[in-house]
């Protein structure tokens, strides 16, 4: 079972939306008993798991970056589109680098996290306000003038 979506195009963006939208229009088509959004809605989930475990990986990736270039050419969607591109890049060159810093991006605000709770006793976390570094203070110092170790800036705050 392990090895079942070896060589399949698994879920894109693409796959994502259409099924977001299949969901919402069998919720419609539910919530006010129209059947036809039913049907359309199934008819759409298909097409979503038909592309999730297809194995032609060269029309679903043509298909996934027609999404991407209308995303683009939306109003605020530039962004989305330029990140959805250069984390598929990263996926098809093999370097995984892209997913690789989400994971590691996760796994260090995760670690932070648990350091924050386990220590909040002791200390008061502030963000630094110009790199956006997270900083500790000892609590119950009153005012103190702290100093980010990153870019050096100085603020006032109280612990």
């Amino acid at each position: 079972m392990q090895n079942f979506m070896n060589g399949r195009n698994g879920v894109d963006d693409l796959s994502a939306a259409l099924g977001g939208i299949g969901v919402v229009l069998a919720l419609l088509g539910t919530i006010f008993t129209w059947r036809i959004a039913s049907y359309i809605a199934l008819a759409i989930l298909l097409v979503a798991l038909f592309r999730a475990f297809s194995k032609n990986l060269a029309a679903r990736e043509r298909e996934n970056d027609w999404l991407h270039s209308v995303m683009a050419k939306l109003p605020g969607g530039g962004s989305f589109a330029r990140n959805r591109q250069t984390n598929a890049g990263a996926r098809r060159s093999g370097t995984g680098s892209a997913a690789g810093t989400a994971t590691a991006d996760f796994k260090r605000q995760a670690r932070t996290a648990k350091k924050m709770w386990k220590e909040r006793k002791e200390k008061a976390f502030l963000k630094c306000p110009n790199c956006g570094t997270m900083l500790s203070v000892p609590r119950g110092k009153g005012k103190i003038i702290v100093t980010c170790p990153k870019c050096h800036a100085r603020m006032e705050t109280k612990s």
